[in-house]
């Protein structure tokens, strides 16, 4: 699940220097397997042990987005970081200045970690084995380990100039806002938990996994192509809205199961992958056929994890 985390938040999309590179693309699935596979796979311990359910564990994604971007790398205050094509210009398209922060990049960084950093990963793992969706997968050891690996990984990244862009007053709102998600997903996991078993559920049926995957497949294109601009962002709000709600609606319908759980977070992989095919790394340098072996490779990785999430056999919840 680690290395699909990398996978998935990083080398899928294409855009970083170590596309086309085996070498840069091996170091990179182990490094960001520790930056965002290891704080998932902690979070999900924290979340299955305690009960909690879905809603609870997203926050708590929210909260290790919100670490990423505005205190580990500090990329959500920087007007320049990495050296990225268009980053300056993307930054300007909508500052908000009193805030100092980008609206566009906002809505990415968290919605991107949310979803593709941890959330989409983990859901695809726990349709591998069905009979453990719910159970906790690491023993102390594992613990120690995941949480020493993230521990370096985000070390790393603080050490580097370029991530010391915020400003005391943003470190201090990023911190606050990263413990109130905590406190607020321990909040709705134990209503969750002391919630009554829920009754068999009546009425329309949830959508079949093939039309889950569609309508998922279709929002996600959407809300990959929205432009960096204000009218952009705004159907990028609206878009979001549309796959969430789409998503609690069709989750309280009878047959909802964790393939139709996997088959959203796939539909989204698949559109950052078939997206990937339409641009050229923002940083270094590759020849096209390097480039283009790339996308298939890291495409087919998706798919094929997306294949044994959704395979109607295996060991069932």
């Amino acid at each position: 699940m680690a290395a699909l985390s990398a996978v998935s938040a990083e080398l899928l999309a294409a855009y970083g220097d170590s596309s086309g590179h085996l070498g840069l693309a091996a170091f990179s699935v182990v490094y960001f397997s520790a930056l965002y596979g290891a704080p998932a796979l902690l979070a999900r311990e924290v979340a299955r042990r305690a009960g909690w359910g879905w809603p609870s564990l997203l926050l708590l994604f929210l909260a290790l987005g919100l670490t990423q971007a505005c205190i580990i790398d500090q990329s959500m205050f920087s007007d320049d970081y990495g050296g990225y094509d268009g980053w300056e210009e993307s930054w300007k398209a909508t500052l908000v200045q009193p805030l100092g922060i980008n609206a566009s990049n906002t809505l990415n960084f968290l919605v991107g970690h949310i979803v593709f950093s941890f959330g989409a990963p983990v859901v695809l793992a726990e349709a591998w084995r069905r009979d453990r969706a719910r159970a906790p997968w690491l023993g102390r050891r594992g613990l120690i380990i995941a949480g020493l690996a993230y521990l370096a990984a985000a070390t790393l990244i603080m050490f580097q100039p370029g991530s010391h862009a915020a400003s005391q007053t943003q470190l201090v709102v990023s911190v606050g806002l990263v413990v109130g998600c905590g406190g607020l997903a321990a909040l709705v996991g134990r209503r969750h938990r002391q919630r009554p078993a829920p009754e068999v559920r009546r009425g329309r049926p949830a959508p079949t996994i093939a039309v889950t995957f569609a309508i998922a497949l279709v929002l996600a294109v959407a809300r990959a192509l929205v432009a960096e601009t204000w009218a952009g962002l705004a159907q990028g709000v609206v878009v979001t809205a549309l796959a969430a709600a789409f998503v609690w609606w069709s989750a309280r319908r009878p047959g909802w199961g964790i393939r139709h759980a996997a088959a959203v977070a796939l539909a989204f992989l698949v559109a950052n992958g078939l997206l990937a095919f339409t641009y050229f790394p923002l940083l270094g340098e590759v020849s096209a056929g390097a480039k283009y072996a790339h996308n298939v490779v890291m495409l087919l990785v998706v798919l094929t994890a997306g294949w044994f999430a959704l395979r109607a056999g295996g060991r069932r919840a």
